[in-house]
């Protein structure tokens, strides 16, 4: 192994995040996506050839953008081994000979990855990434690692972060950071002392005590009016610092570049250079904006008389400048009429779309005033390439956010509403427009309380999900009794906003919370930790990162650390969720009633579990009426039961029920066929014979000295008793009465009750 070590730092390979492995095969074991470098440092280790078993398993260790796995292979063992790596049909497998040793490298991104950059996931403000990876159920990949000092305080609002090429940037109050998306170790941090980030991200109110549990640092509207003031790339990254623009390497932190705007009078002996205002980028441009538009000035108000919820003068730019983003070369520049509203440029298809505009807030003031602004309001769209203004709309702005669909090429005007933005920003209008000539599609009076999220021919917002196509509601299918009913959404309190992947809603809900897209099965949480008050639940590269938003968190939630999670299908992983629809007293057709559940869970089937009684938030209210009415409830952890399927549903359940009562319809109903489906297991180590009972449906034995321990052979595992075409009516009751001799009482974990077909 000394050799090898040698060997690999004469090449300049060591000290880099290394696995070694020595031993027998059987032991070969790596966490997921773990090593920059992987060594196989004993040929016992290797199959005669390059198998997919094991290949797979290799390969799924590596790291993604340039993991490397080094055989100790030569002569025809390194071309035999080759071969069979290239049959195994690994997706961007690159094989090659690196310090006298086979290499096999793992390059580029995963399949089915997107990466997250700008405040709201690309230029085009979709709030959305494609990553096809990230869906439950979600384990952890790493935690902890780095502290929260490198991040802005939380009621800052400060800029998401952005992450691309296996890399998460995120930005504290003097420096800019890169944390490997993988492993969570700091890649790189560069002191940045001009970041323009007091009074924008924090303000005299902060107190340099960050684990102090007093409260520190009142809100501000940081990014979510001004926007962020950094963009990443796979190879550069991108920050305001005054009137200049530092580019960075991507990959080590170093300055590459400084760009400024144009001065304002070139032909000035002494140049003058505005603040660069806004940035974004798109493909090899760079779009900057200069000089930010006093609002307060048209209401002749001083700052100091500004509500620190009502301070617009960082939302908009003078300006815009495009350059090439490797050069600097100013490619062309326009003017606003009014001023370029941050959040209403969206940039997509070789287009940039612009608010030129004054924030709700300002122009209902000035009304009542009876003023208007310098120039009328107009929503104007320009050629990227050129600066040739392609279409306007004068007649029809009345918003502050503009986002753009790549699928559908549809472009929606609204405002910016959230629980932790600007006033004014009430979200009762949309317009969708044609984005190639401005023609509308739809314009509707919609109630909305977060801005649109646009999810393929979806706009997601809280609460309420439309059509992009149409503006109309979007409807789902009540798991329940199969009624088309409205598609909305529930979260609990706290700030921030929720952003999507091709998968999961992600956001805070007391502690990070997310709802699946797949199942429909409600809003749930992820548990220990929460998000912070900038959205920090962002799913790119194939991993949901959350680093530590908390700084200056005193909410006591017992987790305050970094960490990221990934698609764990084989893991023992609980998701319990809640959800806001009622039940319409409509004849009840699929339901599952899980007795101590600490919430609702949506199987594959697509049968709905209903925690009883109800603990874990909203459910439909489905009647359940157990006696005696206080049994002894027992909750513990799937891992538990070792043995049978739905292990969520028996790991907790009642004890000592012996009459159930579910309802199945309001109003008097006729009789209908179920299929009824009940679930038990032992959570006590006893012996057979201890717990024996009957078990009854509508008034008719099924099953007569049921011994939960016999049948299944020990405790915790799971047993379940199916019964078909039991008539009920308004009502299905089950009795569960203990044997003569029976030590123990009965007991009960789930109830499933399908109409049959």
């Amino acid at each position: 192994m000394l050799k090898l070590k040698e060997r690999f730092d004469r090449a300049g390979l060591y000290g880099k995040r290394i696995s070694v492995h020595e031993g027998r095969p059987a032991d070969f074991q790596v966490p997921q996506y773990f090593a920059s470098l992987t060594i196989i440092g004993d040929r016992t280790l290797l199959p005669e050839k390059a198998d997919a078993r094991f290949m797979s398993k290799l390969f799924q260790s590596m790291r993604p953008y340039g993991g490397t796995a080094f055989f100790p292979l030569e002569g025809k063992d390194a071309v035999a081994f080759s071969d069979g790596i290239r049959e195994t049909g690994l997706q961007k497998a690159k094989i090659g000979r690196t310090a006298g040793m086979l290499s096999l490298t793992r390059e580029g991104a995963l399949p089915g990855t997107d990466i997250w950059t700008h405040n709201y996931g690309d230029p085009g403000n979709t709030a959305k990434s494609d990553d096809d990876l990230v869906k439950l159920p979600l384990g952890i990949l790493w935690f902890g690692g780095n502290s929260n000092l490198d991040v802005l305080p939380r009621h800052g609002h400060g800029p998401s972060e952005q992450v691309v090429g296996g890399r998460l940037f995120i930005q504290g109050m003097t420096s800019l950071s890169a944390r490997d998306v993988y492993t969570g170790r700091v890649l790189w941090k560069a002191e940045l002392l001009d970041l323009g980030g007091y009074d924008m991200y924090f303000n005299e109110t902060y107190k340099d005590s960050p684990t102090n549990t007093r409260y520190n640092q009142v809100h501000l509207p940081g990014a979510n009016v001004r926007g962020t003031n950094f963009i990443a790339t796979e190879d550069r990254v991108y920050i305001i610092q005054g009137t200049n623009c530092e580019v960075l390497d991507a990959v080590t932190g170093k300055q590459l570049a400084r760009f400024r705007m144009p001065p304002e009078d070139p032909e000035a002996k002494s140049k003058t250079y505005r603040k660069w205002a806004y940035i974004s980028v798109a493909g090899d441009k760079l779009i900057g904006g200069y000089g930010f538009v006093p609002y307060s000035d048209l209401l002749m108000k001083k700052k100091a008389e500004y509500s620190i919820w009502e301070d617009f003068d960082t939302s908009a730019s003078r300006g815009l400048v495009v350059m090439n983003r490797y050069t600097g070369e100013v490619l062309w520049k326009t003017d606003a009429e009014t001023g370029f509203i941050h959040n209403g440029i969206a940039i997509g298809d070789t287009r940039i779309h612009c608010l030129d505009t004054v924030p709700p807030l300002i122009r209902d003031q000035l009304s009542r005033r009876g003023k208007t602004a310098s120039a009328p309001s107009r929503l104007v769209t320009f050629d990227l390439e050129s600066g040739k203004m392609l279409w306007e709309d004068r007649n029809s702005v009345f918003g502050s956010y503009l986002a753009w669909s790549k699928e559908n090429d549809i472009l929606v005007q609204s405002t910016r509403p959230s629980r932790d933005t600007v006033k004014g920003e009430d979200g009762k209008q949309m317009i969708a427009y044609r984005a190639a000539n401005g023609s509308v599609i739809w314009d509707k009076n919609v109630d909305y309380k977060t801005f649109p999220v646009l999810h393929g021919s979806r706009i997601i917002t809280e609460g309420v999900i439309f059509s992009l196509l149409n503006g109309e509601p979007e409807t789902r299918t009540d798991p329940i009794t199969g009624d088309i009913i409205p598609w909305t959404w529930k979260r609990m309190y706290g700030c921030n906003y929720p952003v999507a992947s091709e998968h999961l809603l992600t956001f805070r809900s007391g502690a990070a919370g997310f709802m699946d897209f797949d199942n429909m099965g409600g809003t749930g949480n992820f548990g220990g930790f929460k998000s912070g008050c900038t959205i920090s639940l962002i799913a790119a590269d194939g991993v949901l990162n959350a680093p530590d938003y908390t700084r200056t968190c005193s909410c006591p939630y017992q987790n305050q650390t970094s960490l990221a999670m990934v698609y764990m299908p084989d893991a023992d992983i609980e998701t319990w969720t809640f959800d806001d629809f009622e039940w319409n007293g409509s004849r009840i057709e699929r339901v599952g009633i899980n007795f101590g559940a600490p919430g609702d869970h949506m199987d594959n089937s697509g049968t709905l579990w209903l925690d009883y009684p109800s603990v874990g938030g909203d459910s439909p209210d489905i009647p359940v009426v157990v006696s005696p009415e206080q049994p002894e409830w027992f909750r513990g952890h799937s891992s538990r039961i070792s043995d049978g399927g739905n292990k969520w549903v028996t790991a907790s359940g009642g004890e000592g029920i012996e009459r159930i009562a579910v309802t199945l319809a309001k109003e008097p109903a006729g009789e209908k066929r179920y299929n009824v489906s009940l679930l038990f297991a032992e959570p006590e180590d006893i012996t057979a014979g201890e717990r024996v009972f009957d078990v009854a449906l509508q008034g008719s034995r099924k099953v007569k000295k049921l011994d939960i321990v016999r049948e299944a052979k020990g405790a915790n595992r799971t047993i379940v008793k199916q019964f078909k075409n039991i008539k009920a009516g308004n009502e299905l009751v089950i009795k569960l009465t203990p044997a003569n001799g029976s030590k123990r009482k009965p007991l009960i974990s789930g109830i499933e009750i399908v109409a049959a077909k």
